[in-house]
């Protein structure tokens, strides 16, 4: 007995909703991330961009990074920092590395000069080589693989690419164009000022008004007898009818913290401390360290040190769109390998 077209439309029906059902979906991790395993941390901006990063905690000598792009037609490299410049010495629990030479270049001498690879082909096959091991060396140098797995695993989680062909860790038989597109990069329009600078009465009254209301701040991170009397200021006026001001509050061996406060020129006794937006979920920023206000550019920035070399903490900007500061790039790097890298991107924009 032959089927009825009604019988079979509502088989096939079935069976394609039984498949949708079956069919597992990718579940967009949040994004910024920053997470450590052992001695390794992922960085993963808001572009789903990432960095792993391994440098031994105690001693470092040898510092790894694999760096992704999101997206099925990514790029990737990885960079080896404080190596003898020769890929050929790179062993992993003391055996010799694979590695086509050719697919290697190095961009100096020292240090902070890195012996790195972009060959998509070459970075997957030292992840293999690489992630069920213990340690990588380089003459004198090295660092321990513990966490390289689940470091990958998380870029591999954050980006999509789970049982994908492309994936570093979880690799499957998916085609490269199921790896969803990286989000587009927020675009910010910066509203800075050009007009006449403040006159030297208006610079004395905004400042005057921004240290008395810094006085009266009850912030922990504040530390005004630290600071002394003469407490560090900038004024620069913001737009026609305000001044931007930044108040010395905390001062420590190699850095201070200022407060920021938007003060009306014509009544500068209504100054206004600002906090500044930050990454999503997290609290505004009250207390910026080493802050600069490029007033050209209507850009305002911070650098924070982890340590006295500056080879780890934060740094970060906002643009002043004519209402408000938004937040243009974060950077962090939470710890400190010994050598001076750019710090890994937690925010972008253009």
């Amino acid at each position: 007995m032959k089927n009825s077209p009604r019988r079979t439309s509502r088989s096939l029906r079935h069976c394609l909703l039984a498949f949708l059902f079956a069919a597992p979906t990718w579940a967009a991790t949040p994004v910024p991330v920053q997470k450590e395993f052992r001695n390794w941390v992922v960085t993963c901006d808001n572009l789903r961009s990432c960095i792993a990063e391994g440098a031994d905690q105690d001693n470092p000598s040898l510092v790894l990074r694999f760096i992704r792009d999101a997206g099925p037609h990514d790029t990737v490299s990885l960079e080896i920092y404080g190596s003898d410049g020769d890929s050929k010495h790179l062993r992993v629990d003391g055996k010799p590395l694979s590695v086509a030479a050719e697919d290697w270049e190095s961009e100096g001498n020292d240090e902070e000069s890195p012996l790195l690879t972009s060959s998509q082909g070459e970075v997957h096959k030292l992840v293999d080589a690489m992630r069920n091991g213990h340690k990588l060396s380089s003459a004198d140098a090295s660092v321990s693989l513990d966490g390289l797995s689940a470091a990958l695993l998380l870029i591999d989680d954050v980006q999509g690419r789970i049982d994908t062909d492309t994936a570093w860790v979880r690799r499957g038989y998916k085609l490269p164009d199921t790896v969803p597109p990286a989000p587009s990069m927020p675009v910010i329009v910066a509203a800075p000022f050009h007009g006449p600078a403040l006159m030297p009465a208006q610079n004395d009254a905004v400042v005057k008004a921004a240290l008395a209301k810094t006085r009266q701040a009850d912030n922990a991170d504040c530390d005004l007898e630290g600071v002394g009397d003469e407490p560090r200021t900038e004024a620069t006026r913001l737009n026609t009818q305000e001044a931007l001001v930044l108040v010395e509050c905390a001062r420590g061996a190699y850095q201070s913290g200022y407060l920021v406060f938007r003060v009306p020129i014509s009544q500068p006794s209504r100054a206004q401390q600002i906090s500044l937006p930050w990454l999503p979920g997290e609290p505004a920023q009250e207390v910026i360290y080493e802050a600069e206000f490029d007033a050209d550019k209507g850009r305002l920035s911070q650098r924070m040190k982890g340590r006295g070399i500056g080879d780890c903490g934060e740094s970060s900007e906002w643009a002043f769109d004519g209402r408000a500061f938004v937040l243009t790039a974060v950077a962090s790097e939470p710890r400190c390998p010994g050598i001076l890298l750019d710090f890994p991107d937690m925010w972008r924009s253009r």
